[in-house]
């Protein structure tokens, strides 16, 4: 008995930038809403606690176009995120094919990255060290609201061959 063919999905740069921009500006959305839900605050409080990654404590007497950096910067740096996986599942397709693993594991990733590396060399200068469930949220958000995107828009539009 004969198999189909099964598609394969193109991987143009149309579809390449299509995947990296679709998980990046997916996942920062996520992200954004889960920090207003979590933290029970504004969206122009979460946009000025980005911000103050460039600014420090100076953000509080700033205009309120520094929100725009702060947006701007989160939306970056996980379309930058979004970029270095889907080129990553171009050599290694298994992540796009166990996208439901390397998603999550990519989430963790994307938190220590952040939380080790960027915040304590960014103008905050500190790291907060999360606890019991404060912990299982920032992680568990990293994971399936960032991670988990990225890796669903790059195995979508990339094939998961």
């Amino acid at each position: 008995m004969a198999t189909m063919p099964t598609a394969v999905a193109e991987r143009t740069p149309t579809a390449i930038v299509a995947a990296v921009l679709g998980g990046g500006f997916m996942a920062a959305t996520f992200d954004l809403f889960a920090a207003l839900l979590i933290y029970h605050g504004t969206a122009s409080g979460v946009a000025k606690a980005i911000a103050r990654g460039w600014y420090g404590a100076a953000v509080k007497t700033m205009p309120p176009t520094v929100e725009v950096v702060g947006i701007a910067s989160h939306y970056l740096i996980l379309i930058v995120a979004a970029a270095i996986f889907v080129l990553a599942s171009l050599r290694l397709p298994i992540l796009r094919r166990l996208a439901w693993v390397s998603g999550p594991l990519f989430g963790i990733g994307i938190y220590l990255f952040m939380h080790y590396l960027v915040l304590p060399l960014s103008a905050v200068h500190a790291v907060n060290n999360p606890k019991g469930l404060a912990l299982v949220e920032e992680v568990c958000g990293h994971m399936f609201l960032i991670g988990l995107p990225i890796a669903l828009w790059a195995g979508a539009l990339l094939g998961r061959d």
